[in-house]
């Protein structure tokens, strides 16, 4: 039977080392070349981590199931669900459930009767259905990005409220004040909660214009490309948008700059999720990050370590952080003096 040391004599590193990188420890700092050789070396000879997932916490949890967001085209179309199950599938390998997940997409929600299978279920996305099946479950389950029944469900979730003023504020602070927002509608035509706060935070401050909130039917880029299309068509655009999705803000700028609006000349752009292409598109995004993939690992630790009960679910909340490009209408210029600093285009 292979042993840890097997594995670091062939990766050429030490036995603790070889551990640490299995073991997915987070304060560990080696070569990514290295990380990969200890990996490829484990492979080789078959070494697995002896995990001990059967004693963790007080929930004797040892077969996990994951309920992914509608389907893999949406995921393709919307990368941030998608950051969210591969943290919860990274998770789930780290604490030794590599066997022992059942995984099914929402959508596919005529019959969850494989999912009866499990000790604990991971619930990604907005989903009454699911919540309705498990809510007499008589096991734990876990939503990430929505909790339909707090009282009821564990869950992990993005201050949205803050995150919107966080995007209002920086917007404000460019000096724009006649702002729009761009949304979509939620499964089960709820609303969404950016477009709750924007509109409470903006009457505040007595600047809300409602003609300036559009609403798409869905979170992708061609759904942003149409309303953009509905914004150009009533005419009077705002001076920004605050956008609740990068999708959405893609398809926005596509549109907007194909009917000759310039972004951010004409119209600034603050977005919300910093999915991967945010940085690259024309101009780049700037947009609120949320910690997607450490929402599902968190949700996997919320799920198998004991914290929470039917009787006090408990909810984490994600902390978001503005990343500024150029697409607000302020970019990154050096001054004489070689410092950096933001200023208005």
């Amino acid at each position: 039977m292979a042993s840890l040391k097997d594995v670091a004599n062939l990766a050429n590193v030490s036995p603790t080392t070889v551990s640490r990188v299995l073991n997915e420890d987070p304060s560990l700092v080696v070569p990514n070349e290295t990380r990969q050789r200890v990996l490829a070396a484990a492979e080789q000879i078959g070494y697995r981590v002896k995990t001990k997932h059967r004693e963790i916490g007080r929930n004797s949890i040892q077969r996990v199931g994951i309920l992914a967001y509608k389907s893999e085209q949406y995921e393709l179309n919307d990368p941030y669900f998608l950051s969210i199950r591969q943290g919860v599938e990274a998770q789930c390998k780290s604490l030794g459930y590599r066997e022992n997940v059942v995984f099914q997409w929402s959508e596919e929600r005529a019959d969850y009767s494989k999912l009866d299978t499990v000790d604990g279920l991971v619930i990604i996305g907005d989903n009454l259905v699911a919540a309705e099946r498990f809510e007499h479950w008589g096991r734990r389950a876990v939503f990430v990005d929505s909790n339909p029944n707090p009282r009821l469900f564990n869950s992990v979730m993005v201050d949205f409220e803050r995150a919107t003023r966080d995007a209002i504020d920086h917007l404000l602070s460019v000096g724009y004040r006649k702002i729009g927002h761009i949304g979509a509608v939620n499964r089960g035509k709820k609303v969404d909660p950016r477009d709750r706060a924007f509109r409470a935070y903006m009457a505040s401050m007595d600047l809300l214009e409602d003609q300036n909130i559009h609403v798409a039917d869905d979170w992708t880029i061609n759904d942003g490309y149409q309303i953009a299309q509905q914004c150009l068509d009533q005419g009077d655009l705002p001076e920004a948008f605050f956008v609740a999705s990068d999708p959405l803000a893609i398809g926005v700028i596509r549109r907007f700059i194909e009917a000759g609006v310039r972004v951010p000349e004409d119209v600034g752009i603050v977005s919300f999720d910093d999915i991967e292409v945010s940085a690259f598109v024309t101009p780049p995004l700037t947009t609120i990050r949320v910690p997607t993939e450490a929402m599902g690992r968190t949700a996997v630790d919320l799920l198998v370590n004991g914290l929470g009960s039917h009787t006090l679910p408990l909810q984490v909340t994600v902390p978001t952080e503005l990343v500024i490009r150029e697409s607000c209408g302020i970019k990154l210029v050096r001054t004489t003096g070689g410092v950096e600093r933001w200023q208005k285009e």
